[in-house]
Protein backbone atom coordinates (compact mmCIF):
# COMPACT_ATOMS: atom_id res chain seq x y z
CA UNK A 1 0.00 0.00 0.00
CA UNK A 2 1.51 3.36 -1.05
CA UNK A 3 1.86 6.36 1.24
CA UNK A 4 -0.96 8.28 -0.49
CA UNK A 5 -3.29 5.29 -0.25
CA UNK A 6 -2.53 4.94 3.45
CA UNK A 7 -3.25 8.61 4.06
CA UNK A 8 -6.59 8.34 2.22
CA UNK A 9 -7.49 5.31 4.36
CA UNK A 10 -6.87 7.30 7.54
CA UNK A 11 -8.79 10.36 6.30
CA UNK A 12 -11.86 8.57 4.98
CA UNK A 13 -12.18 5.66 7.40
CA UNK A 14 -10.27 5.98 10.65
CA UNK A 15 -11.23 9.52 11.64
CA UNK A 16 -14.96 9.10 10.83
CA UNK A 17 -14.92 5.84 12.78
CA UNK A 18 -13.29 7.58 15.73
CA UNK A 19 -15.90 10.36 15.63
CA UNK A 20 -18.82 7.93 15.55
CA UNK A 21 -17.27 5.85 18.30
CA UNK A 22 -17.16 9.00 20.47
CA UNK A 23 -20.82 9.76 19.75
CA UNK A 24 -21.69 6.19 20.58
CA UNK A 25 -20.29 6.50 24.09
CA UNK A 26 -22.06 9.80 24.62
CA UNK A 27 -25.50 8.48 23.65
CA UNK A 28 -25.42 4.79 24.60
CA UNK A 29 -26.15 4.71 28.31
CA UNK A 30 -28.78 2.01 27.82
CA UNK A 31 -28.06 -1.45 26.40
CA UNK A 32 -29.84 -2.55 23.24
CA UNK A 33 -32.88 -4.73 23.49
CA UNK A 34 -33.90 -6.68 20.39
CA UNK A 35 -37.52 -6.84 19.26
CA UNK A 36 -37.44 -10.55 20.08
CA UNK A 37 -35.95 -10.63 23.58
CA UNK A 38 -35.95 -14.29 24.60
CA UNK A 39 -33.88 -17.27 23.61
CA UNK A 40 -31.09 -15.57 21.73
CA UNK A 41 -28.58 -18.00 20.30
CA UNK A 42 -24.99 -17.82 21.52
CA UNK A 43 -24.02 -15.97 18.34
CA UNK A 44 -26.93 -13.52 18.66
CA UNK A 45 -26.05 -12.84 22.30
CA UNK A 46 -22.44 -12.19 21.30
CA UNK A 47 -23.76 -9.89 18.60
CA UNK A 48 -25.89 -8.02 21.14
CA UNK A 49 -22.73 -7.17 23.06
CA UNK A 50 -21.01 -5.99 19.88
CA UNK A 51 -24.08 -3.92 19.00
CA UNK A 52 -24.04 -2.28 22.45
CA UNK A 53 -20.37 -1.44 22.01
CA UNK A 54 -20.35 -0.10 18.45
CA UNK A 55 -23.89 0.41 17.12
CA UNK A 56 -26.45 1.42 19.73
CA UNK A 57 -25.35 5.07 19.84
CA UNK A 58 -26.59 5.68 16.29
CA UNK A 59 -28.97 2.82 15.55
CA UNK A 60 -30.79 3.09 18.86
CA UNK A 61 -31.68 0.88 21.78
CA UNK A 62 -34.56 -0.65 19.84
CA UNK A 63 -32.78 -0.86 16.50
CA UNK A 64 -35.19 1.60 14.91
CA UNK A 65 -32.58 4.28 14.16
CA UNK A 66 -34.32 6.66 16.55
CA UNK A 67 -31.31 7.57 18.68
CA UNK A 68 -30.20 10.87 20.15
CA UNK A 69 -27.16 10.93 17.86
CA UNK A 70 -29.31 10.30 14.78
CA UNK A 71 -31.10 13.62 15.34
CA UNK A 72 -27.95 15.32 14.06
CA UNK A 73 -27.71 13.25 10.85
CA UNK A 74 -29.08 14.12 7.42
CA UNK A 75 -28.73 10.48 6.41
CA UNK A 76 -30.72 8.65 9.06
CA UNK A 77 -29.79 5.14 10.21
CA UNK A 78 -32.04 2.35 8.89
CA UNK A 79 -34.92 0.95 10.90
CA UNK A 80 -33.91 -2.67 11.49
CA UNK A 81 -37.55 -3.53 12.30
CA UNK A 82 -38.48 -3.09 8.63
CA UNK A 83 -35.37 -4.91 7.36
CA UNK A 84 -35.17 -2.43 4.47
CA UNK A 85 -31.57 -1.75 3.51
CA UNK A 86 -30.36 0.69 0.86
CA UNK A 87 -26.87 -0.60 0.26
CA UNK A 88 -27.41 -4.11 -1.02
CA UNK A 89 -27.06 -6.15 -4.20
CA UNK A 90 -30.49 -7.80 -4.19
CA UNK A 91 -33.64 -6.56 -5.98
CA UNK A 92 -36.08 -4.13 -4.39
CA UNK A 93 -38.41 -5.78 -1.89
CA UNK A 94 -35.96 -8.54 -0.99
CA UNK A 95 -33.63 -8.98 1.95
CA UNK A 96 -29.91 -8.35 1.54
CA UNK A 97 -27.36 -11.13 1.65
CA UNK A 98 -24.96 -11.52 4.57
CA UNK A 99 -22.20 -10.48 2.16
CA UNK A 100 -24.09 -7.21 1.53
CA UNK A 101 -24.26 -6.47 5.25
CA UNK A 102 -20.61 -7.43 5.72
CA UNK A 103 -19.67 -5.13 2.83
CA UNK A 104 -21.29 -2.18 4.62
CA UNK A 105 -19.52 -3.02 7.88
CA UNK A 106 -16.15 -3.26 6.14
CA UNK A 107 -16.51 -0.34 3.73
CA UNK A 108 -18.80 1.94 5.70
CA UNK A 109 -20.96 4.41 3.80
CA UNK A 110 -18.83 7.42 2.83
CA UNK A 111 -20.61 10.80 2.89
CA UNK A 112 -22.74 9.52 5.79
CA UNK A 113 -22.00 9.03 9.52
CA UNK A 114 -21.62 5.25 8.97
CA UNK A 115 -17.90 4.46 9.38
CA UNK A 116 -15.89 1.44 8.35
CA UNK A 117 -15.54 -1.35 10.93
CA UNK A 118 -12.94 -3.18 8.88
CA UNK A 119 -10.60 -3.50 11.85
CA UNK A 120 -13.23 -5.21 14.02
CA UNK A 121 -12.69 -9.01 14.00
CA UNK A 122 -14.87 -10.80 11.45
CA UNK A 123 -16.35 -13.13 14.06
CA UNK A 124 -17.76 -10.08 15.87
CA UNK A 125 -19.16 -8.64 12.64
CA UNK A 126 -20.83 -11.97 11.81
CA UNK A 127 -22.32 -11.99 15.30
CA UNK A 128 -23.72 -8.47 15.06
CA UNK A 129 -25.26 -9.33 11.67
CA UNK A 130 -27.00 -12.27 13.36
CA UNK A 131 -28.21 -9.98 16.15
CA UNK A 132 -29.51 -7.29 13.80
CA UNK A 133 -31.73 -9.92 12.20
CA UNK A 134 -33.54 -10.47 15.51
CA UNK A 135 -35.17 -7.03 15.18
CA UNK A 136 -37.42 -8.20 12.32
CA UNK A 137 -39.31 -11.43 11.75
CA UNK A 138 -38.81 -10.99 8.00
CA UNK A 139 -35.56 -12.89 8.40
CA UNK A 140 -37.52 -15.91 9.65
CA UNK A 141 -40.18 -15.73 6.93
CA UNK A 142 -38.13 -14.74 3.88
CA UNK A 143 -34.87 -15.66 2.23
CA UNK A 144 -32.41 -13.04 0.94
CA UNK A 145 -32.82 -12.05 -2.68
CA UNK A 146 -30.39 -13.13 -5.37
CA UNK A 147 -27.34 -10.88 -5.62
CA UNK A 148 -26.80 -9.24 -9.01
CA UNK A 149 -23.03 -9.46 -8.65
CA UNK A 150 -22.99 -12.88 -10.25
CA UNK A 151 -24.26 -11.42 -13.53
CA UNK A 152 -22.11 -8.26 -13.59
CA UNK A 153 -19.30 -8.29 -16.14
CA UNK A 154 -17.26 -5.17 -16.80
CA UNK A 155 -16.87 -4.59 -20.58
CA UNK A 156 -13.46 -4.06 -22.17
CA UNK A 157 -14.46 -0.59 -23.37
CA UNK A 158 -15.32 0.64 -19.86
CA UNK A 159 -13.75 4.05 -19.23
CA UNK A 160 -12.94 4.72 -22.88
CA UNK A 161 -13.44 8.29 -24.19
CA UNK A 162 -16.37 7.08 -26.30
CA UNK A 163 -18.02 5.41 -23.32
CA UNK A 164 -17.51 8.48 -21.13
CA UNK A 165 -19.14 10.69 -23.75
CA UNK A 166 -22.14 8.38 -24.09
CA UNK A 167 -22.40 8.22 -20.31
CA UNK A 168 -22.34 12.02 -20.12
CA UNK A 169 -25.31 12.20 -22.49
CA UNK A 170 -27.22 9.60 -20.46
CA UNK A 171 -26.35 11.41 -17.25
CA UNK A 172 -27.76 14.68 -18.59
CA UNK A 173 -31.18 13.11 -19.21
CA UNK A 174 -31.39 10.79 -16.21
CA UNK A 175 -29.36 12.14 -13.29
CA UNK A 176 -28.92 15.92 -13.22
CA UNK A 177 -32.22 16.72 -11.49
CA UNK A 178 -30.90 15.14 -8.29
CA UNK A 179 -27.12 14.90 -8.63
CA UNK A 180 -26.61 18.20 -10.47
CA UNK A 181 -24.90 19.06 -13.73
CA UNK A 182 -21.43 18.54 -12.24
CA UNK A 183 -22.39 15.54 -10.12
CA UNK A 184 -21.99 17.37 -6.82
CA UNK A 185 -25.37 16.33 -5.41
CA UNK A 186 -26.87 19.78 -5.86
CA UNK A 187 -29.51 19.25 -8.53
CA UNK A 188 -32.74 21.30 -8.52
CA UNK A 189 -34.61 18.53 -6.67
CA UNK A 190 -31.85 17.79 -4.15
CA UNK A 191 -33.13 20.06 -1.37
CA UNK A 192 -36.61 18.52 -1.56
CA UNK A 193 -35.47 14.91 -1.11
CA UNK A 194 -35.64 13.07 2.23
CA UNK A 195 -32.19 11.56 1.56
CA UNK A 196 -29.43 13.81 0.17
CA UNK A 197 -28.16 12.73 -3.27
CA UNK A 198 -24.62 11.39 -3.38
CA UNK A 199 -21.86 13.75 -4.41
CA UNK A 200 -20.47 11.80 -7.37
CA UNK A 201 -17.25 13.82 -7.38
CA UNK A 202 -16.32 12.60 -3.89
CA UNK A 203 -13.06 10.58 -4.05
CA UNK A 204 -14.50 7.58 -2.20
CA UNK A 205 -17.62 5.94 -3.61
CA UNK A 206 -20.37 5.15 -1.10
CA UNK A 207 -21.38 1.96 -2.90
CA UNK A 208 -17.89 0.50 -2.80
CA UNK A 209 -14.46 0.85 -4.42
CA UNK A 210 -15.12 -0.93 -7.72
CA UNK A 211 -17.02 0.10 -10.87
CA UNK A 212 -19.09 -3.04 -10.37
CA UNK A 213 -20.39 -1.54 -7.12
CA UNK A 214 -21.65 1.56 -8.95
CA UNK A 215 -23.20 -0.65 -11.65
CA UNK A 216 -24.96 -2.58 -8.88
CA UNK A 217 -26.58 0.61 -7.55
CA UNK A 218 -27.78 1.55 -11.03
CA UNK A 219 -29.25 -1.93 -11.42
CA UNK A 220 -31.09 -2.36 -8.10
CA UNK A 221 -31.32 1.24 -6.84
CA UNK A 222 -31.17 2.24 -3.17
CA UNK A 223 -34.33 0.88 -1.59
CA UNK A 224 -35.95 3.24 0.88
CA UNK A 225 -34.46 6.31 -0.81
CA UNK A 226 -35.36 8.40 -3.90
CA UNK A 227 -32.61 6.62 -5.89
CA UNK A 228 -34.46 4.27 -8.28
CA UNK A 229 -33.21 1.26 -10.17
CA UNK A 230 -32.13 2.17 -13.70
CA UNK A 231 -32.75 -1.30 -15.07
CA UNK A 232 -34.97 0.27 -17.73
CA UNK A 233 -31.68 1.26 -19.34
CA UNK A 234 -29.80 -1.42 -21.22
CA UNK A 235 -26.80 -3.06 -19.56
CA UNK A 236 -24.56 -1.28 -22.06
CA UNK A 237 -26.03 2.12 -21.23
CA UNK A 238 -25.64 1.50 -17.51
CA UNK A 239 -21.96 0.77 -18.07
CA UNK A 240 -21.62 4.01 -20.05
CA UNK A 241 -23.11 5.81 -17.05
CA UNK A 242 -20.61 4.10 -14.75
CA UNK A 243 -17.81 5.24 -17.07
CA UNK A 244 -18.96 8.83 -16.75
CA UNK A 245 -19.49 8.60 -12.98
CA UNK A 246 -15.92 7.27 -12.61
CA UNK A 247 -14.78 10.21 -14.74
CA UNK A 248 -16.54 12.63 -12.38
CA UNK A 249 -15.01 10.98 -9.34
CA UNK A 250 -11.53 11.25 -10.83
CA UNK A 251 -12.11 14.91 -11.73
CA UNK A 252 -11.72 14.16 -15.42
CA UNK A 253 -8.33 12.49 -15.04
Amino acid sequence: MGENTAVKWVLFFFFPALFIYGLLHVYSSKPAQAKRTAELTAEEEAGRKVYNKFCVGCHGVNGDGNSEAAKFFKNKPPNFHTAVFRWKSTPEGTLPTDDDLMHVLNWGIPQTPMPSFKLVPEVQKRAVIAYIKTFSDRWEKEKPGKSVYGSIHRPDWFGSPESIQKGKELYATNCTSCHGEKGEGDGPLASTLPVPPTDLTYPVRAAGPKPEDTFRVLTVGLEGSPMPAFNYLSEEDRWHLVSYIAYLMNKGK
